[in-house]
């Protein structure tokens, strides 16, 4: 196993400011969803995390009366949402592979929507509850992400496999609650390792959440989440004319930015601080590569061209207009036009972002290429 003393973070830095009152993956809850999490870790939460424990349990209270409200005001309209009319598009690949930077560039495209900060965080009431807690969310908030320098706004494209860690539902990121506890929650990354009733579970709260979405914008939804790359089929299934966006990176700097990843949310995020080894994180991303991607190229082949588009991220900052377009013509998409001004501008406004330096020490190097040659043979990235 190689040593990661390279690309781990600094002692003193562990990750970007992120304060005890910013908004944690949990804070959506409600409270039973709340107490099945902390009784299925034991409610083995640390002393120094019990301050976030407690703000989280008096948040659950508030959500919960603010998805009755919701309920309440919107259940016919949610019901109601066809989509057959506005099949959605989802973005696709593994973490820190750009994902991020293409859903904002998509997000540019008026005619389409996608969840933000603030309705991933509160799932069940952001209907509701949006105008007058999204500026307090706002002040809450840190100026950026803790793991990179990406700006953290609330209006800013968010995944939505956080809006299942606030809804209970069948998530791999319900891991970076107990990161010391065991947990098989990774297995989910092939959604063939579902339950019957974890599979129901997930497409009902997906398809809640995305009615509810639709219902506040009234436009095709763009969404992305990491997990999605394991379950491409049965969102084709789910969801029919929805397409898929995946992006792909060169493991040489992909894997040294998920150390740095799973290091930074496990700390910020955690009822607990991480005191896993060095060898059980390069394991751990090791085993959800291989579930994901042994889901992803089995079930690709399902999917058309015009449904399924693959492009590799070098390419896509090299030449982001070019490959906007690509997107935009292979899925058949409209208004590709309309949309390239804004990535231009997107870019001059960006052009001073510095990206996360990754050192590749030699071993680690070593085992990317042991470890990562099935990914590599496949985009290209030999």
């Amino acid at each position: 196993m190689p040593d990661l003393h390279e690309t781990r973070l600094p002692e003193n830095h562990r990750a970007n400011w992120y304060p005890g009152w910013a908004p944690r993956f949990w804070n959506g809850m409600r409270t039973l969803e709340y107490m099945r999490l902390l009784s299925a870790n034991q409610f083995r939460i640390h002393p120094s995390r019990i301050p976030m424990a407690a703000m989280i349990g008096a948040c659950s209270v508030v959500n919960s009366i603010l998805a009755a409200a919701q309920k309440v005001g919107y259940s016919k309209s949610i019901r109601n949402v066809n989509f057959d009319r506005r099949p959605p598009l989802f973005i696709v690949g593994h973490w820190r592979s750009g994902t991020t930077l293409l859903h904002e560039l998509l997000s540019l495209d008026s005619r389409l929507a996608f969840p933000n900060n603030y309705e991933v965080f509160v799932p069940h009431h952001f209907l509701v509850s949006k105008r007058f807690l999204q500026p307090l969310v706002l002040l809450l908030m840190p100026p950026t992400r803790p793991m990179d320098k990406m700006p953290m706004r609330v209006d800013l494209p968010q995944e939505d496999d956080f809006a299942l860690c606030a809804m209970g539902a069948p998530t791999p990121y319900r891991r970076i609650a107990f990161p010391n506890q065991p947990s098989e929650d990774y297995r989910q990354l092939d959604i063939g390792n579902l339950t019957k009733t974890q599979e129901k579970h997930l497409r009902i709260s997906l398809e809640t959440f995305y009615r509810a979405l639709t219902v506040c914008h009234q436009k095709p939804l763009v969404l992305k989440s990491p997990p999605h790359t394991g379950r491409i089929a049965k969102l084709a299934e789910w969801f029919p004319g929805s397409k898929f966006i995946h992006l792909s990176r060169n493991p040489d700097q992909l894997v040294p930015s998920t150390i740095r990843l799973w290091q930074t949310l496990d700390q910020v995020q955690g009822f607990q601080p991480a005191k896993y080894s060095e060898e059980w994180l390069l394991n751990y991303i090791q085993k959800n590569k291989d579930l994901m991607y042994a889901s992803y190229w089995r079930d690709r082949e399902t999917l058309p061209p015009n449904r399924l588009v693959e492009i590799r991220f070098e390419d896509l900052v090299a030449d982001p207009v070019a490959k906007i377009k690509m997107i935009y013509q292979q899925l058949e998409l409209d208004g590709v036009e309309d949309n390239l001004q804004n990535i231009t501008d997107y870019f001059a406004r960006r052009g001073d972002h510095q990206k996360n330096a990754n050192k590749l020490n030699p071993k680690l190097k070593n085992w990317i290429d042991s470890n990562w040659l099935d990914y590599k043979q496949r985009f290209e990235y030999e």
